[in-house]
């Protein structure tokens, strides 16, 4: 009947531990962006999902990906010049020939000065004289680009532009877009250009103009970098990096509602970001916390009887935790192991397995501990066994001394009597003899 009841309890211990985190869900802000991530650059955990796995469009933040491909490029030459082909007057605005100056086909720039162009102003033109500088054609970069989506981890996602212009083929999601963004943040050269507020665009002969980031918030909030995106289909999108107190933090809201000023989008990116730093994460497993049962095997007279198994209760050698979002609960569960272990291995806290939970980018362990000296309980369970066998042997030791002693008496008792018997023959026989003599 107990080990029923613990069978029981343990069962219903262990659906608690698998399920605690549906009466405690992440509460995300409320934005008006159909799609939307926001995570942590440190430990890869995902903080806030918004269907993050829906095809969506990415807009300018596209310019990313074609920067990642041009720096690999032309990191190391900067300051060589790339020249402004036909094809960039052929692109809608935002441009340089528009909103800058007109500037003739053949203008050089340098390559420092392009990444400007292309990251902080957002410029379209920008984007295809980088494409045509390094490839031959803008399809012949898409396929670069697509090469390099993949390479960083994007793998629902299509290029077929360097601008972001839209095309029903041009396609990511919220999910892809967050390694887009984290490996545009390790690049040494994106991560400077994205950082700043404005810039004194040149080419090769004269200085164009001052260009101001489209990011509002840089500067502002803990944010250091980040590229906005528009167009018709793909509603305002906003791609961010914020640090605070040591942590860093990427947020991605995209098919934001287009409110003209372009603010809709940046004051939910805030929230949303200012609520991530505070946000607590759930508790999956506590330390200490019993887990479930494991069964040893044992016999309790060594070589000898039958043997019998025992229930040794488990606990968490540490806390697992996470973020309460949609994608952790629906996808992530809890699993315990458990090792091979023999009745005389398992002591207090001893490890005896091991409990996980698979994030999408991260997994967590700790050891499960033994809460018994296995052997303990047992001498515990049979002592009065023991005792008695202990008993018996000392009762059988000492009759088997007793009946030896008694053994070996007997028979030097008889031994003596043979020997007085033998020295009384031959005094008889020697006074026999010394009477005939005389």
């Amino acid at each position: 009947m107990k080990k029923t009841l613990l069978k029981i309890s343990s069962f219903l211990l262990l659906l608690l531990l698998l399920f605690p985190a549906v009466a405690a869900r992440a509460e995300m802000p409320e934005i008006n962006g159909s799609s939307s991530i926001t995570f942590d650059l440190d430990t890869k955990e995902l903080i806030y999902t918004k269907d993050i796995d829906r095809k969506v469009y990415p807009a300018s933040i596209t310019k990313l990906l074609t920067a990642l491909v041009f720096s690999d490029e032309y990191s190391a030459k900067k300051t060589e010049y790339l020249t402004y082909p036909q094809e960039g007057k052929l692109v809608v605005p935002n441009a340089i020939y528009w909103n800058l100056k007109n500037i003739p086909v053949g203008t050089e720039f340098s390559a420092d000065d392009m990444m400007h162009a292309l990251l902080l102003s957002s410029f379209n033109d920008a984007s295809v004289v980088v494409a045509l500088n390094v490839a031959e054609s803008e399809a012949a970069f898409a396929e670069l680009m697509n090469e390099k989506a993949k390479e960083i981890g994007m793998m629902n996602s299509n290029f077929v532009n360097a601008s972001g212009l839209h095309d029903d083929n041009h396609y990511t999601t919220a999910y892809d877009l967050m390694f887009l963004l984290e490996a545009a943040y390790n690049d040494p050269w994106i991560r400077e250009v994205s950082s700043k507020q404005s810039y004194d665009l040149k080419t090769k002969d004269q200085t164009l103009g001052l260009i101001e980031s489209t990011n509002k918030h840089i500067g502002l909030h803990g944010n250091i970098m980040g590229k906005t995106g528009y167009t018709e289909q793909a509603g305002r999108c906003f791609a961010g990096i914020y640090q605070r107190d040591g942590r860093t933090l990427g947020s991605i809201i995209l098919n934001s509602q287009n409110d003209g000023v372009n603010i809709l989008v940046f004051d939910d990116i805030l929230k949303v970001v200012d609520s991530a730093f505070e946000e607590d994460k759930v508790i999956k497993l506590s330390k200490a916390e019993e887990v479930g049962v494991i069964t040893v095997s044992y016999k309790p007279y060594f070589i000898l009887g039958p043997t019998k198994e025992m229930e040794v209760p488990v606990k968490a050698e540490d806390t697992i935790s996470y973020y309460g979002n949609g994608v952790n609960i629906s996808e992530s569960e809890l699993v315990l192991t458990y090792k091979d272990v023999t009745a005389k291995e398992v002591k207090v806290d001893s490890i005896v397995g091991e409990a996980s939970i698979k994030e999408r980018l991260v997994e967590k362990k700790v050891n499960l501990l033994s809460t018994v000296d296995v052997n303990k309980r047992i001498l515990k369970t049979h002592l009065l066994s023991y005792i008695l066998i202990v008993l018996v042997s000392i009762t059988l030791t000492v009759t088997i001394l007793v009946v030896t002693i008694k053994r070996r008496r007997r028979k030097l008792a008889r031994r003596r009597r043979i020997e007085a018997a033998r020295k009384n023959k031959r005094y008889v026989d020697e006074r026999s003899k010394k009477n005939f003599l005389e």
